[in-house]
């Protein structure tokens, strides 16, 4: 099991189960529809709305996400409010989301942990952050009301012939004993077992990239097949910032065809460029070593360069948009004019302002510049002495 488990002293329960989901996809599977298994997003909301888009889901179909939704991309935020409202898509719990749960205090408010921060957690506080446009306090009570979300969602799912979970299964244990400390966490115990865990069952699972399975940006397959022919594992995290071939992937779960999607250019936080050589017809190179970023660039600001970068452009484009409002002829009311009165500038409230928009109090006022050339209050003094 992976020793981060240990480190952070997290609680762990037993497994989560939903009979009436399972019972509801079992039935799906047996009247044709498809389902599709989708390993860890990690806040890349453009890159799986590209990919929802490519599997050109019919009503009936689903979409099984096998967890680690949240943390390192971009959108957190944006990504969590889309699985809670799109009808086709089902979310397992991952470590990440073990992780964020831990925030959530006994009162129902909301306390940044530090050890899920250090681990991709100020990525998902920034894009809270940015969602509320800056306001803390609402912020705090969206990510409290989206993580007891995830503190809801189921740890496994188990069909007939299908195991859908985000780690794995610990091959030394009998599986219905099996909770949290393994189905979130476990890693090398896993995927370095020979055989099968469930001879009945293929165990689609994430957590562990597929570049230590296989081919990074592909979907990993077992050697080892149930005796029906199927691979007795699916391996689903092909790497969303993999610096190889970044992307998503789904399975089918019937078929095991493969539909891929590549990170878009506007997820890929991933990738530095070295702009040292400025010189002229100097190619620009991806900057890729040990100062690789860990998380999306949002986390370091904690969503106030994002902020004000919407805020400029909001401003650009109203002011263009006037402009060429203005060419058309277009006549907008100044809401201020400016006087100049004795070298100030002074501003006041139009005067042709409606009447139940004026303003109360006076309307006109007076300017008083202040003297420059006042006589020596020590000179007048010893004039007075001498009289």
């Amino acid at each position: 099991m992976n020793s981060l488990t240990c480190k952070l002293n997290l609680p762990l329960g037993p497994s989560l189960r939903d009979p009436s989901l399972e019972a509801d996809l079992q039935a799906r599977l047996e009247d044709g529809h498809r389902i599709f298994i989708l390993g860890d997003i990690h806040g890349h909301l453009a890159t799986f709305r590209a990919l929802l888009h490519r599997l050109n889901l019919k009503p009936e179909d689903r979409v099984v996400c096998l967890g680690d939704m949240i943390d390192r991309g971009p959108n957190s935020a944006g990504l969590v409010h889309l699985l809670r409202t799109h009808p086709q898509v089902i979310c397992l719990k991952g470590n990440h989301e073990h992780m964020a749960i831990q925030c959530v205090q006994p009162d129902g408010s909301f306390e940044a942990w530090q050890p899920w921060m250090q681990r991709g957690g100020k990525s998902t506080y920034a894009s809270y952050i940015v969602q509320a446009n800056g306001d803390l306090y609402e912020a705090k009570r969206q990510m409290a009301e989206d993580f007891m979300w995830l503190d809801t969602l189921p740890t496994q799912i188990v069909l007939d012939h299908h195991r859908f979970v985000h780690a794995g299964y610990d091959p030394r244990m009998p599986l219905d004993m099996q909770g949290e400390k393994e189905l979130l966490w476990i890693r090398k115990e896993w995927f370095q077992h020979e055989g099968t865990v469930d001879p009945a069952r293929t165990v689609f699972f994430g957590h562990t990239t597929t570049t230590k399975l296989g081919e990074a940006g592909d979907v990993a397959f077992s050697d080892d097949l149930l005796p029906d022919g199927r691979p007795a594992w699916v391996g689903m995290d092909v790497g969303a910032y993999n610096h190889v071939a970044p992307g998503l992937a789904a399975v089918e779960a019937t078929t095991f065809r493969c539909v891929k999607q590549p990170t878009l250019r506007c997820d890929r936080w991933f990738e530095r460029i070295d702009t040292r050589g400025k010189k002229k017809g100097k190619k620009r190179r991806a900057w890729k070593g040990e100062e690789n970023l860990r998380e999306a660039e949002i986390a370091r600001s904690f969503g106030l360069k994002a902020l004000a970068a919407r805020a400029k452009t909001a401003s650009t484009s109203t002011l263009r948009a006037q402009r060429e409002l203005e060419k058309a002829g277009v006549v907008f009311p100044q809401p201020h004019q400016m006087i100049t009165a004795g070298g100030y500038r002074v501003y006041r409230q139009s005067d042709h302002a409606p009447a139940d928009e004026q303003p109360r109090g006076p309307t006109s006022f007076s300017v008083h510049r202040r003297r420059t050339n006042l006589p020596d209050r020590s000179t007048t003094s010893h004039k007075i002495k001498a009289l």
